[in-house]
């Protein structure tokens, strides 16, 4: 827990960014779960404003300033004489001297999007100096300053744990859910084999107590929590800043948030049940250290990484201390019961004929009867007899270890047969290779988090074209995998340079990209799934919206394979023209010794696969 004390040493030594010493309020927090990341840094609330002043949280230099139509956008990185970085992102526009020097480098350039390394000497800053106006710049969701204090190892701080008096925190962080998972075979939970999630209740300021407050268990499990954390007079919700859970009193898990390293921001993947979330989209943090999460700083060691063996007869109090950064705290009691008598009342939920891989078994559901009980595996011309691990009514639930092989087939009670179409068991401490008549993949070492088994199949599409189904799309990866496609017939392809794969969600289609190496198609994602090969012919769209002698502006898209590069002049001579992603939009800026826009106006966008459309006009 971050103590006051702390509070007071570092208090003061940054000033915040946006009206200081005002009352503000963040629209996202230190460590906040989103998409495939850790957020890093704090976004600070503008009243969805653009226009207001960026202060310098402390003394230094402006050592990096990057535009950009995506990620911070129009960003500022501030070095510090402690050996710290601030960074302010999202912004409209930069001060004056820092503006021109950019617009500058710009035009020598010819580009929009730089990134660009500065010496301590040209813009040294003082405390509170105005840097930038805020903005709505890259990828924001709306106006806010995106603002970060990094370290001398480039790792993210909490900015919250210099104890900025302008945000107003006097809330503890709230428990909704807790989650009591199975990591066992044998493992039941209130009667099942299956995740149990229990809503908590409030049991008085900053106590929880949950709807079933002695649950019954048996075997190994973990624990997880759809919890968030809140400020004063704001709807917003925040990450935590640090979660520990007691059993009878002593620790078995912590995650403490102070700081992130840019390395382990994709770990958040990890860190959350990804699988459950692919299919709710519902965000459930893990109370134990998952496999794959080796040497994360921000778990401390802990005995069985914070999984629990529920004994059979036994009782275990379970206490979870949530605790944000300005040292609010609440607490959620409750009991599990061990029962390994309990009585099973429903089967684990996957529909008959088909299957779910969970811990490195294959589950699946089939009808039985008195005469006929057995499932039969067969793995390489070998049968293996399989018995029910539970049964409910007529039907029983199976657990196939896939360690011991790869299903060719399961033969179910009833005589029907499941192809699984396993390919592969992927390990996940090493890089590895799969070879197949129809794709090829590879994992580099640390793209896995835990060893994954590849499924794999074809199918034709409405386009009387192949999809290639590669894995499960709720299977999360830390790096990029390589694939190559070798479809049928490339010979009826009539344009191989306007073909790339995309990524197939239901009726729509994601562009990935990749290249073609002879009659093979090689690509690389940090997605598993269904991938198509289609052509794009089809060229950009241009509409200018405004046209006079002193500004431009443009709207471009394209309903395929989306925008890649753009490229204006006026009268021959290159023009910027800043683009805003989000608006679809590009807006011309004149450099220093241009005075006007006249002349024959020139606008060249290209899409991703190479497509062109040109636009031109006189401006007078």
């Amino acid at each position: 827990m971050t103590s006051l004390s702390s509070f007071a040493q570092k208090r003061g030594e940054y000033m915040y960014p946006i009206n200081p010493n005002q009352t503000n309020s963040l629209s996202g927090g230190m460590a906040e779960l989103r998409s495939n990341h850790f957020h890093m840094g704090i976004d600070v609330r503008t009243n969805n404003q653009i226009g207001l002043p960026v202060h310098a949280a402390a003394d230094g230099y402006v050592a990096r300033v990057k535009v950009k139509a995506t990620g911070y956008g129009n960003a500022i990185y501030i070095k510090h004489k402690n050996g710290t970085t601030t960074l302010y992102g999202h912004l409209s526009k930069f001060n004056d001297k820092i503006a021109a020097y950019v617009r500058k480098i710009q035009y020598q350039r010819e580009s929009f999007a730089v990134d660009l390394y500065l010496s301590p000497k040209q813009f040294p800053v003082k405390k509170g100096e105005i840097v930038a106006l805020s903005g709505n710049s890259g990828s924001s969701g709306g106006p806010h300053v995106h603002f970060e204090i990094r370290d001398a190892s480039e790792r993210a701080l909490n900015p919250l744990d210099y104890g900025f008096d302008e945000i107003k925190d006097n809330i503890a962080p709230i428990m909704d859910r807790v989650a009591f998972i199975p990591l066992e075979k044998n493992t039941l939970i209130q009667g099942e084999h299956n995740r149990e999630i229990v809503g908590a209740t409030s049991r008085g300021k900053d106590k929880y107590a949950l709807r079933i407050p002695k649950i019954k268990a048996y075997g190994l499990i973990g624990l997880e929590i759809d919890a968030k954390d809140k400020a004063d007079g704001v709807y917003f919700s925040y990450g935590m800043d640090e979660i520990e859970v007691f059993v009878n009193e002593k620790q078995t898990f912590k995650a403490h948030f102070d700081r992130i390293s840019f390395a382990n921001q994709r770990h958040m993947n990890n860190y959350i049940n990804y699988e459950y979330y692919a299919k709710t989209r519902k965000r459930y943090r893990r109370c134990y250290v998952p496999d794959g999460a080796n040497n994360l700083h921000f778990y401390a060691a802990s005995k069985n990484k914070g999984k629990i063996f529920i004994e059979d007869g036994k009782t275990y109090k379970v206490r979870i201390r949530m605790t944000d950064a300005y040292g609010n705290e609440s607490n959620t009691e409750f009991e599990i019961v061990g029962d390994k008598n309990q009585k099973v009342t429903k089967n684990y939920p996957v529909k008959l004929n088909e299957y779910e891989i969970q811990n490195n078994y294959m589950i699946f559901n089939a009808i039985t009867s008195e005469k006929n009980q057995e499932a039969e595996v067969c793995v390489d011309y070998l049968s293996y007899k399989l018995q029910p691990q539970f049964e409910v009514g007529s039907t029983g639930t199976f657990f196939w270890d896939l360690r011991t092989g790869l299903p060719d087939s399961l033969i179910l009670p009833n005589g029907t047969t499941i192809y699984p179409n396993i390919e592969a068991q992927i390990p996940s401490k090493t890089g590895f290779s799969f070879y197949h008549s129809d794709f090829d993949i590879y994992f580099p070492n640390g793209a896995l988090y835990d060893t994954t088994y590849l499924a794999f199949k074809t199918k034709d599409n409405y386009l009387k074209t192949e999809d290639f189904l590669i894995g499960h799309s709720d299977l999360a990866l830390q790096k990029y995998v390589t694939i190559k496609l070798k479809p049928e017939n490339v010979s009826s392809i009539q344009n191989k340079s306007k073909v790339r794969a995309y990524a197939v969600y239901g009726n729509s289609l994601s562009f990935v990209g990749g290249t073609w190496k002879g009659d093979i198609f090689e690509f690389k994602t940090r997605n598993l799934g269904t991938f198509r090969l289609v052509e794009d012919t089809e060229k950009p769209n241009i509409r200018v919206t405004k046209k006079n002698n002193q500004q431009i502006i443009c709207k471009i898209s394209d309903s395929r394979s989306g925008i890649d590069s753009f490229r204006a002049t006026i009268n021959g001579k290159w023009l910027l023209m800043n683009y805003d992603k989000k608006r679809a939009s590009l807006t011309s800026e004149m450099s220093d010794t241009m005075e006007n826009l006249k002349g024959e106006f020139v606008l060249t966008v290209t899409d991703n696969v190479g497509n062109q459309e040109t636009y031109k006009t006189t401006v007078y």
